[in-house]
């Protein structure tokens, strides 16, 4: 019964994207850490992957899983170097991609909190 509650397809798209840009934040603060490596190369979460789950998301079609067992990363492409060195980090641009991604996971934060004050409200019965 309990498992029902948290198996619907909202709370799984809210905790898909927690789990997404939580593990997005983490390969971001990677590149931020090399942004003095030299022919370090920009890496994030694949942007097909992203669109695919984005449209899975947005259309709730739900062929498949949200997150397959491991998010694809790779190395940016298209990147110019931004120093002789051949390292592709842009430390303005990496701390406005940070920043969305943030503003990405706050809002799920408070989507599933919301859910789950709801919740909570409805089983105590008092408003």
């Amino acid at each position: 019964m309990i498992e029902s509650l948290f198996s619907g397809s909202n709370y799984q798209t809210a905790k898909a994207m927690l789990d997404v840009t939580e593990f997005r934040h983490r390969i971001m603060a990677g590149n931020l850490a090399n942004v003095d490596t030299p022919g370090f190369q920009r890496r994030d979460v694949d942007s097909d992957f992203l669109a695919k789950l984005k449209t899975q998301i947005r259309t709730g079609n739900r062929s498949e899983s949200l997150i397959p067992e491991s998010i694809p990363v790779s190395a940016e492409r298209g990147l110019a170097p931004t120093r002789p060195d051949g390292n592709t980090v842009s430390l303005d641009r990496e701390l406005m991609l940070i920043r969305e991604n943030a503003l990405e996971y706050a809002a799920m934060g408070q989507f599933v909190s919301g859910s789950l004050q709801r919740l909570k409200t409805a089983i105590s019965g008092k408003i």
